[in-house]
């Protein structure tokens, strides 16, 4: 087993097949096939795909091979990358991944720091849906995510940096604004869920379904607060967020509805990595953010 043939085995479940694999590769698909069988060989697999009417399918052994296979390409890249950064000067390049909450929030100010201490570096933000940027680490497309703790931390490393709330606003001309409300009050009204993370629609679902109360209708989804701020201050919509326990909305038009169902919800996030990834930036930026 070695690194080509990984990045070959990675190479073919990303194209859905061999001789797709063989042309991004600019190889024969003979030399695919080798590769494919010297790791089965090297793991003792019977088989690692197949097809059922045309449809690419991996077998059991190969997916839980995936993603061990994705740590030792990070972490294989990451190596060379530190040794060329060490052996030529250069700094390269750094790529982070974050959602609208933490770009918001702490990230501007610990880059800003950051920028006194590696000068050289060039940094690219990634602004996106949580999930999706979990599934570009994994890839080695990102090199650090702020995000939430991931569900399945087996090949992600997770430093815990901060505690965020569960929250609910309307806007202060809203009906219920300045009321005393408790959950029932609120299914007739229409949402706005700032946030595109499968998790935080789990949550709110589920905090109107533990109350065997109907789930209310989401009128918007966003990964903007800036444009859920706007809208619920200018509706009778009612929106649910996370954020740091110390933050607030950016408007004064604002108020929030305060729920005993709601008051202790919260959720650890922080920074995630590829399994033992290591670098000075990083080190740095736990010393900046420390650690809960």
């Amino acid at each position: 087993m070695n690194l080509v043939e990984l990045k070959t085995f990675l190479t073919v479940i990303e194209e859905k097949g061999i001789s797709a694999a063989a042309l991004k590769l600019n190889i024969t698909q003979p030399a695919v096939t080798k590769r494919l069988d010297n790791l089965k060989h090297s793991f003792k697999i019977n088989k690692l795909f197949s097809r059922n009417a045309g449809e690419f399918i991996m077998s059991k052994e190969a997916s839980v091979l995936k993603p061990y296979a994705q740590n030792v390409i990070a972490l294989s890249e990451n190596a060379q990358s530190e040794l060329t950064k060490y052996t030529s000067g250069n700094k390269g390049n750094l790529k982070i991944g974050c959602g609208t909450a933490w770009s918001m929030t702490q990230l501007p100010e610990v880059i800003a720091k950051s920028y006194k201490k590696f000068p050289e570096i060039e940094i690219n933000v990634n602004i996106d849906d949580p999930d999706i940027l979990l599934d570009k680490l994994s890839k080695n497309e990102i090199d650090i995510l702020f995000s939430k703790k991931p569900n399945n931390d087996t090949h992600f490393d997770f430093y815990p940096i901060r505690k965020d709330k569960y929250l609910i606003y309307v806007s202060k001309f809203h009906p219920l604004a300045k009321k005393k409300v408790i959950l029932k009050n609120l299914i007739n009204y229409k949402w706005v869920v700032s946030s595109a993370a499968v998790q935080t629609l789990g949550v709110f679902n589920n905090i109107f379904t533990s109350q065997n109360l109907k789930k209310p209708i989401i009128y918007l989804n966003t990964n903007s607060p800036r444009i859920s701020f706007k809208v619920v201050e200018q509706s009778d919509l009612i929106l649910f967020t996370s954020a740091p326990a110390s933050s607030s909305p950016e408007t004064s038009n604002l108020l929030e509805l305060k729920l005993k169902e709601t008051e202790n919800m919260t959720r650890i996030s922080g920074i995630v990595t590829c399994k033992a990834y290591k670098s000075q930036f990083l080190t740095n930026l736990l010393n900046d953010l420390g650690t809960l």
